[in-house]
């Protein structure tokens, strides 16, 4: 259909259509702003809920004994060991001295002008470790010194061949990969074998580590010892001489770490606080509709965190550790006493937050509001997800509606226009005539 727009008549017909359009249109622009606003909501609902989330992973980590109680391990020398301690270990001191360090036996073979194919013919070595079972390599005329180690090292029979470059030719050397007298192989020979078997080619001769703690000696089959004293582990590193002072093992609480634990927490807590406060607090400006203010959901929430907090949990509360809530609903910590708190209890965060179980109390607090599907705050993204589809809904409709009434009035000016202009057509006519 041609569209004349007001030609014949002089009315802007298609201003005067968009106008009108445009009023059947508005109320579907006060359900958009509505629905906008919901959008904002669901975004301050998913800010708190990794808000939460933060905040149950925090205490996630602080209800074992293990992850609340922080130690320091610290020796008085590093020359001759290594100290580690987890929250297990008992604090105190220990007198320490290397009598040997563990090591691995090596082998070496007989002695090679060449390292190149050919140098052998048919052979083997069956390698016997004191636990396994016995795993065998051969070799023929075609293998190298490095083809034979290769194939020692891909065999899995618990040691690492290398080729040495000596003064008079090339030896195969064969180290145990494990250290003390428990880790040595034995070697049976075959062919044109590599005289491994032979006791004079032990250039290494495996042995224990041997520590006195406290004045008892303990052996082991390696360096590292993880079952002398609970939670604490010793690496060994060179025997001390005889001139040498024993090495002194200092395991104690450590204040700063624990600190450190302790505040990730309230700073956790804090950044949900904040959110939730931010959102119920009046300040004397109103909020608008696109903020979550009076929110029953949210005013639950902050009732259920204040209360959590100031309440005492098997004999324990959070104001023994020197952590305090302020009239906002945020916590803080003094450090100062803190400090004194775990000088005089070493195990005080342990005592609350896993003894009297308040972070996992807290934890399954927070979840009832996390957890999917079923979380409050799921429940609640749910209705404003309801809302927003009737309002997407009647937006719709409203919008159908006004392209109709586009569609009429553009097409009912058009007949009008084209009326006009026949009629005016025929008076120009008639009065040609007359």
């Amino acid at each position: 259909m041609v569209q004349l727009s007001g030609l014949i008549s002089g009315l802007d017909t298609a201003s005067i259509v968009s106008q009108l359009v445009a009023v059947e249109r508005a109320p579907a622009n006060k359900l958009a702003t509505n629905k906008s606003n919901l959008v904002a909501q669901e975004s301050i609902l998913a800010s708190l809920g990794a808000r939460m989330t933060g905040l149950a992973d925090t205490l996630k980590g602080m209800d074992l004994a293990s992850e609340t109680r922080a130690i320091s391990a610290t020796v008085s020398d590093t020359a001759h060991v290594a100290i580690a301690a987890s929250g297990t270990a008992a604090t105190g001191e220990h007198s320490v001295r290397v009598v040997a360090t563990a090591r691995a036996q090596v082998a070496a073979s007989r002695t090679f002008t060449s390292q190149d194919a050919g140098v052998m013919g048919v052979g083997s070595v069956t390698f016997n470790a004191a636990a396994g079972t016995p795993v065998s390599v051969s070799w023929d005329a075609t293998d190298s010194l490095s083809a034979i180690a290769d194939r020692m090292n891909a065999a899995g029979a618990g040691v690492t061949a290398s080729v040495l470059k000596v003064d008079t030719g090339y030896r195969l050397l064969v180290r145990s990969n494990d250290t003390g007298t428990a880790g040595a192989t034995t070697f049976t020979d075959a062919g044109d074998n590599l005289d491994l078997a032979n006791a004079a080619n032990i250039t290494v001769t495996a042995r224990d580590a041997q520590v006195s703690i406290d004045g008892v000696t303990i052996t082991r089959s390696k360096n590292l010892i993880d079952d002398a004293l609970p939670g604490v582990t010793l690496t060994l590193k060179a025997a001390h001489a005889a001139t040498d002072a024993d090495t002194l093992a200092t395991v104690a609480v450590d204040h700063d770490a624990s600190k450190a634990k302790v505040q990730k927490f309230v700073d956790a807590y804090n950044a949900v606080a904040s959110l939730v406060n931010d959102q119920l607090t009046y300040s004397g400006t109103t909020k608008g509709a696109d903020t979550l203010f009076g929110d029953s959901t949210l005013r639950g929430l902050q009732r259920t965190l204040s209360t959590f907090v100031a309440d005492t949990h098997g004999g324990k509360s959070l104001s023994q550790l020197g952590i305090s809530l302020d009239r906002a609903g945020k916590l803080s910590l003094d450090a100062t006493k803190f400090d004194a708190a775990i000088t005089k209890d070493g195990d005080a965060i342990t005592g609350l937050f896993v003894t009297a179980g308040f972070a996992t109390d807290l934890t399954t607090a927070t979840e009832n509001y996390t957890r999917g599907g079923t979380g409050l705050l799921a429940g609640k993204k749910t209705a404003l997800d309801a809302r927003m589809k009737i309002y997407q809904q009647q937006i719709d409709q409203i919008n159908k509606a006004a392209d109709a009434l586009d569609t009429r009035l553009t097409a009912d000016f058009t007949k009008l226009e084209q009326t006009m202009s026949t009629l005016q057509g025929q008076s120009s006519y008639i009065a040609k005539i007359g």
